[in-house]
């Protein structure tokens, strides 16, 4: 088209957009002028007015069609019509209001429950950091074919094995990040930071308390492009030792502790008992590297020896750090312990910065690579998008998301099953007039756009009910991540991706319940479509309408296996849970109080450290209403724990077998405290001091797979598979629940914390009466002895183990929901079809009955109808939950996914919803 033919129309069609009134006054102006030329022309030639009239109406081939043309060629009329549809849809909905308030209540929960999910996987999954151009942002890491002993001979941060053997870590040593920088000719900035987060004693105007830190470099928000809101980030003269100490904290920290106060710049605060200046704010919403983790406080990396002096190893001796080897994390190369994040140069990609790394990394390990080192375990460099952060939450919630967000799709798909099938009803109705419609000269196309455009429209108001939904929603699930075993911290708000997901799901929603009884009712037979009226149609008649029926039984036939489908999986998350909760742990779990202190971020160590402990046991024993109390190292299930490699003489391990055992460093009475039976030898006592000879307790199954017959007291072990030291054992105890409910009792040792002295401790209290009723007193004993020290994790046995199933509840309680929604909606699909199928068939029942028919053999009839649909949706379901059962085995637990009792009670349920759901039209 030529450009002056659109400066000719474009101002036609704006005016006929927006004046279109004034527009079609002319067009009937135009016509009626018309209409009278044409007639006086007959006239002219002989005519009577009534036939010249006449002859000139079927010349211009009906008034309004002729319109109609018209208003099509200026090609903006489809807007015009959009808009009376969407008049006339609420005209309608307005007169049906029962039906409307169903239909969108049944959208919105659907739409809902899927959009809430999404927020969910959008925050996780899908959103970028709160920084400046995040995808020029990479993540360093190293794989090796099996892991790297001769190299890696201590690592601190997250690090992956499979079973091949192939090993993964995102942690390095610092003397390999600074040959890095060194080197660097791919980076335009590079930064790292401490792969172990750390739980900080902070004290301010004499009032101490908890935050999590973290140990960054001077480069770490420069690299990121994170401003300050107040005061200055750090640079590299901060990071240097002998700098004075600084610290930046974050917004949220400085709202919630400090009350937003300007003034705090400059103030000083103690972190583990050394001085810190607050010299900066960050930025709002920036939360750190690791989404669902929101650091507080962040410190320069070499006030590690200060901050964190547990880190670097220690004199035996003395037991702490000594002044040559407090820098030790920074010199040496065998210690793995600090993630490298890099911003690339504009003109460098991946591939060619991963091949500079390489070269460096294999240069920089040299000196620990010997002639006997396997080439397979020789780590090799690795590069990953950092845009999105590190990715250790989306590893662990990434397949959890995935069948929640499939268990809400079904949801959905169920409601716009019902949603159709309630529009198909409705379509009853109206067919006289959409046959009256037809009839006058409508054309099918239009008809039909304008029953689409009332679907979408019910789509869009469902939708937006949908967003209220979604926001409670996704606070509920947040709530349930939140409450796991690990503190989950995500700012999760409505944004342009999940209102433009509420927008898309609501329009493909509306489209798929809506295009099928759009098309379906219009393909009516004119004629006895307008004689008939509702309820009026004979039985031969409803045979030749059964395609209609057809499509409203597929329907339903869709709906039952749906529901079916989630109720089967809710029932094998509901059993796993329970499973869960009644497995044998093999302690005591019931009043017993746990809480978690570090002394030596207050600077304790060594008998100092050793004394503090056994005072507090002492103090804590003699408040009222304890029983007993002990210490240890990790806390049984969900408190984390340590696996120690073992020498153990005359065991010789399998081609490939690991020998090791689970370790706890334990104080006296802690077998008695936990109620776990001693069954061989003696408990760990007092007398059991560093001074004293080193001993070990076993547990059963250590015995079985290592010790074979025989009586193992007296028997030693070495600690560590080069042999090490080597440990007496003295005693045997029962098997117990130590890592997770889901694992088997491991072999496990318990060493004596005296002998051991170093770092935080958890304390386990035995009491006469609910745990959580002596926390007072307890923070009350600890805060006498030292008010610069806080007590964190204070919580009790029960509530820990219940932490650890968090998800588990989490999948029961939400699966359990949605297949009790789904049967709820499959339910009205059936009382919807069967009450439209009954209100068609009334003739045929009033035959039915004249001719002899009783009642019972009536709704015997419609009963049986009812249970063949419901047959046929329950077989598809079954035969699809077998299927899909499997996808979830590896998250269930004491049961199997094609668990007979679990599908029967399914099924049972469905069909005595369904019964229900049939009763009132059967009645009536």
């Amino acid at each position: 088209m030529r450009p002056e033919h659109w400066l000719y129309t474009i101002p036609l069609r704006l005016r006929s957009l927006f004046r279109w009134a004034q527009a079609d006054q002319e067009l009937e102006d135009e016509l009626r002028d018309h209409l009278e030329r044409k007639t006086d022309e007959y006239i002219a030639q002989g005519m009577a007015p009534e036939e010249a009239h006449r002859r000139a109406r079927l010349d211009l081939g009906g008034i309004e069609q002729t319109k109609e043309k018209c208003r099509d060629a200026r090609r903006v009329n489809w807007i015009q019509d959009f808009v009376q549809d969407l008049r006339f849809g609420l005209r309608m909905l307005r007169k049906s209001p029962g039906f409307s308030v169903v239909t969108i209540a049944t959208l919105a929960l659907g739409i809902g429950a899927n959009t809430a999910i999404f927020s969910l996987i959008n925050a996780v999954m899908l959103e970028t950091l709160p920084v400046q151009n995040p995808q020029q942002l990479v993540l360093l890491d190293w794989t090796s074919g099996a892991w790297p002993e001769d190299i890696v001979k201590g690592l601190a941060g997250t690090w992956y094995k499979e079973k091949s053997g192939r090993a993964t870590s995102t942690s390095f040593p610092y003397a390999i990040y600074d040959d890095i920088c060194a080197r660097n000719q791919t980076f335009s900035s590079l930064a790292a930071f401490a792969g172990n987060g750390s739980q900080l004693n902070v004290g301010y105007k004499g009032q101490p308390g908890r935050a999590d830190g973290e140990l960054v470099s001077g480069t770490f928000f420069s690299t990121l492009g994170v401003p300050p809101i107040l005061g200055r980030l750090f640079t590299v003269d901060d990071d240097r030792l002998g700098a004075s100490p600084a610290a930046v904290i974050s917004y949220v920290y400085w709202e919630q502790r400090f009350g937003r106060d300007p003034g705090v710049i400059g103030k000083t605060l103690t972190i583990n008992s050394v001085p810190f200046t607050i010299i900066g704010v960050s930025a709002s919403g920036f939360f750190g590297v690791e989404p669902g983790r929101s650091v507080d406080i962040w410190v320069p990396l070499h006030t590690q020896p200060q901050v964190e002096p547990s880190w670097s190893p220690v004199q035996p001796d003395s037991g702490k750090p000594s002044a040559s080897n407090s820098n030790y994390l920074f010199e040496a190369r065998d210690g793995w312990w600090v993630v490298i994040i890099g911003r690339l140069m504009p003109a460098v990609d991946q591939q060619q910065a991963r091949t500079a790394l390489e070269v460096t990394l294999q240069q920089s390990m040299a000196p620990q690579v010997k002639s006997a080192t396997k080439p397979q375990t020789i780590p090799h460099i690795g590069l990953e998008s950092a845009s999105k952060g590190l990715d250790y939450l989306r590893k662990e919630f990434s397949k959890p998301l995935f069948i929640l967000m499939t268990v809400a799709g079904l949801v959905l798909l169920i409601a716009c099953a019902n949603v159709a099938n309630l529009l198909l009803a409705r379509s009853k109705s109206r067919q006289k007039e959409i046959s009256v419609r037809l009839a006058i000269g409508a054309r099918r196309g239009r008809l039909v756009r304008q029953l689409l455009t009332e679907g979408l429209l019910l789509a869009a108001l469902g939708g937006a009910a949908s967003v209220i939904l979604a926001f409670w929603g996704t606070n509920m699930l947040v709530a349930f991540m939140a409450s796991g075993r690990w503190p989950i911290s995500l700012s999760v708000s409505p944004d342009l991706r999940v209102f433009g997901f509420a927008a898309t799901v609501s329009m493909l929603s509306g489209i798929l319940f809506g295009l099928s009884p759009a098309l379906r009712s219009t393909q009516v037979d004119l004629t006895p479509a307008l004689k008939e009226s509702p309820g009026d149609m004979s039985p031969g008649a409803r045979g030749k309408s059964g395609i209609r029926l057809g499509l409203a039984e597929g329907l339903i036939v869709t709906q039952v296996s749906l529901s079916l489908v989630l109720l089967v999986g809710a029932g094998l998350f509901v059993r796993t849970l329970t499973s869960l909760q009644s497995v044998n742990l093999g302690f005591n779990e019931h009043n017993l109080l746990l809480f978690s202190i570090d002394p030596t971020q207050d600077g304790y160590s060594g008998q100092r450290l050793a004394n503090f402990y056994q005072d507090l046991m002492r103090r804590l024993e003699s408040l009222p209403g304890v029983r007993s109390v002990s210490l240890s190292h990790s806390t049984l299930i969900g408190g984390g724990g340590n696996w120690q490699m073992l020498h153990i003489g005359g065991y010789v391990p399998k081609s490939g077998e690991e020998v090791g055992a689970a370790v706890n460093w334990i104080g006296q009475n802690f077998f008695e405290t936990l109620g776990i039976p001693v069954v061989l030898g003696r408990s760990v006592t007092e007398g059991d001091t560093e001074s004293a000879p080193k001993v070990v307790v076993v547990n059963e199954r250590f015995v079985r797979q290592f010790l074979g017959a025989g009586n193992p007291i007296g028997r030693r072990i070495g600690l560590g598979d080069k042999g090490g030291q080597d440990v007496e054992i003295v005693g045997v105890v029962a098997d117990t629940k130590y890592f997770d409910l889901r694992e088997d009792a491991p072999e496990t040792i318990y060493l004596p914390w005296q002998q051991y002295p170093n770092g935080a401790m958890n304390f386990e209290v035995r009491t006469l009466q609910n745990p959580m009723e002596l926390t007072a007193a307890v923070r009350q004993v600890a805060q006498n002895m030292d008010r610069n020290l806080a007590l964190y994790d204070v919580r009790s046995q029960v509530e820990q183990i219940s932490k650890t199933l968090s998800q588990e509840r989490l999948f029961a309680r939400l699966t359990s929901f949605f297949g009790a929604l789904a049967m709820l909606l499959a339910c009205v699909g059936i009382y919807g079809v069967m009450g439209f199928a009954v209100t068609r068939r009334t003739r045929e029942i009033g035959i039915r009955m004249a001719l002899g028919a009783s009642r019972s053999e009536i709704a015997n009839m419609v009963l049986r109808e009812t249970l063949a649909l419901v047959g046929i949706g329950m077989i598809l379901g079954i035969i699809v939950a077998l299927g899909a059962s499997r996808l979830v085995a590896s998250m269930l637990y004491g049961i199997k996914p094609d668990n007979p009792l679990t599908i029967a009670i399914a099924a049972l349920l469905m069909v005595a919803a369904a019964l229900l759901a049939a009763y009132f039209p059967v009645r009536r």
